[in-house]
């Protein structure tokens, strides 16, 4: 049995009480996940487990079938598998954005997007004036996404770093930054190392280019995600299954490194409304020719709820499902052996602009797959189907392993849901 997933990250979302409570999904024409439905089953399942923060660290660890109250130990150290940074056991990861800070408050968590040329330049001046006097290496990724690696010279030093609370760029976006600094022991050289960004970056040639072209200037790095590397138990050796991860994001390429999924790199995948759409689609389709499951992941729904754009957010789920869902449903139907999974990793509210927890639909087609009644795919439709799995780190291992799949079954199997 082949198993292709679909993410679509932070599809879903809160009813909007200015049009009628209903969701993006459910105002966004999506005929191919609506198709999913019809064919299958729908539901609902909760990435984000209570008491985690609502990332996609946690959210896709879950979906992939991982517990992340014990598989996570930070983002970063994912996002270093994903660049084939090996930490050492004195070592550290932390995230590194590059953002746009005014006087008071974060104004763009992405730097207007920054090409990852652009900030591949802008990294190298960090290696060349902090690198030797803070004990540090930093590591390009893609566009504003990026690797601050801490080389620790004891075991307190490392686990003060671990502690250090640090907030998400994301979930500050045009909010004053300062009460949102790194807090507690280790802190200091953190906050550091950001403020000498400051002037490092202030007359670097990048952000000349960009002030002209009318662009945000990278003012800071912010540092946070950080962790050691995670230990878990990978697909091969746990389900007998080979798969590959189809991404443009370094963090969701690491957790599938780690779950022993093979990357494709994907030229023009970017992580936003441009992304290769094609390219991706095409490489997970050739990979099903060769491995039994393949993990494909957009990102652009969630990008554009972090900017609070209805219109974009219904555009990128409408992307995803004409340009993704659609051939992949297509390829799976006539192979005849392959089981389609569709799902966001947790809500992106458009409310609050950043992530947040609670269940989110996911459908399910295939081979020993018995359809329910639904005929849509949203968070409506979903919860009058009267499945939810509260541990969704139990569902996609239950999809892979159980050849007949009916909606009492797993009602049956998954014992929290609410009928």
């Amino acid at each position: 049995m082949k198993h292709l997933v679909l993410i679509g990250d932070g599809m879903a979302d809160f009813p909007l009480p200015s049009h009628d409570n209903r969701t993006p999904l459910a105002l966004a024409r999506t005929p191919a996940m609506d198709e999913v439905v019809r064919l299958g089953l729908t539901g609902l399942f909760s990435p984000i487990p209570d008491g985690l923060p609502p990332g996609s660290d946690v959210g896709n660890l879950s979906v992939l079938g991982y517990d992340p109250h014990t598989a996570l130990t930070g983002r970063a150290p994912l996002e270093a598998a994903s660049q084939g940074i090996v930490l050492a056991p004195n070592q550290i990861a932390f995230r590194c954005n590059l953002v746009t800070l005014d006087a008071r408050c974060m104004r763009d968590f992405t730097a207007g997007h920054i090409s990852t040329q652009e900030a591949a330049s802008l990294i190298d001046t960090l290696n060349e004036h902090l690198a030797v006097g803070f004990g540090v290496t930093f590591h390009p990724g893609v566009g504003y996404r990026h690797l601050t690696i801490f080389t620790c010279g004891d075991t307190a030093q490392l686990e003060s770093l671990q502690h250090v609370a640090c907030t998400p760029p994301h979930d500050i976006t045009d909010q004053p930054y300062a009460s949102h600094l790194p807090k507690g022991p280790g802190s200091d050289v953190l906050v550091q190392l950001m403020r000498r960004s400051e002037s490092l970056f202030a007359r670097h040639p990048v952000n000349a280019a960009r002030t002209s072209a009318c662009s945000p200037p990278v003012t800071s790095i912010w540092l946070w995600g950080q962790g050691r590397t995670p230990a878990i138990e990978p697909y091969p050796s746990r389900f007998g299954i080979h798969g590959c991860v189809i991404s443009a994001v370094d963090l969701v390429n690491g957790i599938g490194i780690c779950a022993g999924l093979d990357p494709v790199r994907v030229p023009g995948a970017t992580g936003y409304l441009d992304t290769n759409y094609a390219g991706k689609v095409a490489a997970a389709l050739q990979a099903l020719d060769r491995v039994d499951f393949v993990y494909l992941h957009v990102e652009a729904p969630d990008e554009t709820s972090h900017e609070g754009r209805l219109d974009l957010k219904i555009r990128a789920i409408e992307d995803f499902d004409a340009r993704v869902v659609a051939p992949c449903l297509e390829r799976a139907r006539a192979r005849d052996d392959c089981r389609v999974f569709v799902a966001p990793d947790h809500i992106t509210a458009l409310s609050i602009r950043t992530h947040a927890g609670g269940p989110v639909p996911f459908a399910l087609c295939g081979p020993g797959v018995q359809p329910d009644a639904a005929t849509a795919y949203d968070e409506h439709t979903a919860a009058q189907a009267g499945l939810r799995v509260d541990e969704a780190h139990a569902l996609l291992p239950h999809i892979l392993t159980t050849p007949l799949l009916r909606p009492a079954s797993l009602k049956e199997r998954f014992w929290k849901c609410h009928t």
